[in-house]
């Protein structure tokens, strides 16, 4: 009888433990949210302007450069001649030329932004088997507030981006 007193003590004394709170209260979880929506305007209002008016230009230079990259890495793959052919200023696109000098898309078309401005000195660069480019190509891709550049020199391997200043 003994043992079944103390079983029975033993249940008791379990449920009537208290547990302590886990988690966090509305007005914590309210306080956070509220001072990280003044940390996040207090951000943009130092750093927005700036970061979003060069994000444009700078990612359209930087999707064409890796565009040339891809057109380049094929040319030297395959062995036979790619390019990237711009289309009127506001779309690009990876070809692949054929031996009797025809144009085939391998990658693209890609939009250019209506809010930018390009303007090349060649509708075209293409890239030999050795991966080297054909002819002086260069590009200029204006923003609202930045400018980049994007240059291939003949006979060398470098896709040269860089912001330029307005």
């Amino acid at each position: 009888m003994n043992g079944v007193q103390l079983l029975t003590h033993d249940r008791r004394r379990k449920s009537t433990s208290r547990r302590l709170p886990t988690g966090f209260s509305l007005l914590e979880l309210l306080a956070v949210v509220t001072l990280l929506g003044v940390m996040g305007a207090a951000v943009t209002m130092r750093y927005g302007r700036d970061t979003l008016s060069n994000a444009g230009a700078r990612s359209e230079a930087r999707r064409i450069s890796l565009g040339m990259l891809q057109a380049q890495r094929a040319a030297i793959r395959t062995g036979t001649s790619h390019g990237v052919k711009i289309y009127g200023g506001n779309s690009w696109a990876v070809v692949s030329v054929g031996s009797g000098g025809s144009r085939t898309i391998v990658d693209g078309p890609h939009v250019i932004d209506s809010q930018l401005q390009l303007t090349t000195n060649s509708d075209e660069v293409v890239f030999d088997f050795e991966g080297n480019g054909t002819s002086v190509f260069q590009a200029v891709i204006k923003g609202k507030d930045r400018t980049w550049q994007l240059r291939v020199l003949p006979l060398t391997r470098m896709i040269d981006s860089r912001e330029v200043s307005n």
